[in-house]
């Protein structure tokens, strides 16, 4: 399928040959295989399966609010982590979205039709199982806010990033 989207401030995108990325919500059931939806939960609830399943590697971990520039919607690759899992959720408390495919998509060139869109509500975060390629997060502001867990040498030493078989342009609503 051939459309002409609308991307930010109005001006259409060049063709594209793929139909739309509708983003799908943490109930999405493709999202098993690629992270756990973090939901609001009550204090003293056992853990169970809308909990994180935290794994890292070696290293130190590291938790910190990450400021990150908006990041046009257009996407020619996608990026992972061998070594950890990864936790996001908005710092300010606003909806965001990624890029997600699931860790058995191989490479050394990515199909895009094995991406998906996930929109992150706020109130909501979300956990990568190791090796999930992503995308993002993606958000409307000229900057975001995130609350990150991951090791304190991911970009080092734990970063994959391999391009996508075509661009992706994703529509944020």
């Amino acid at each position: 399928m051939t459309s002409q989207r609308k991307i930010e401030g109005g001006a259409a995108a060049s063709l594209i040959s793929h139909p739309p990325l509708q983003a799908r919500s943490l109930l999405d059931p493709r999202l098993k295989a690629c992270g756990t939806g973090l939901r609001e939960t009550e204090d003293m609830t056992p853990p169970g399966e809308e909990s994180a399943d935290l794994r890292f590697g070696p290293g130190k971990l590291r938790y910190f609010v990450m400021r990150l520039p908006h990041r046009p919607p257009s996407i020619a690759a996608m990026t992972r982590h061998l070594q950890s899992t990864q936790c996001l959720s908005s710092a300010e408390g606003l909806p965001f979205w990624m890029l997600l495919a699931p860790p058995d998509t191989k490479g050394p060139t990515l199909n895009a039709d094995a991406a998906w869109l996930l929109k992150v509500m706020p109130g909501e975060g979300l956990k990568l199982h190791i090796g999930t390629w992503h995308a993002g997060p993606y958000f409307p502001a000229k900057s975001a806010l995130f609350f990150n867990l991951e090791l304190a040498d991911t970009y080092k030493n734990d970063h994959e990033t391999l391009p996508l078989s075509k661009p992706l342009k994703v529509i944020l609503s």
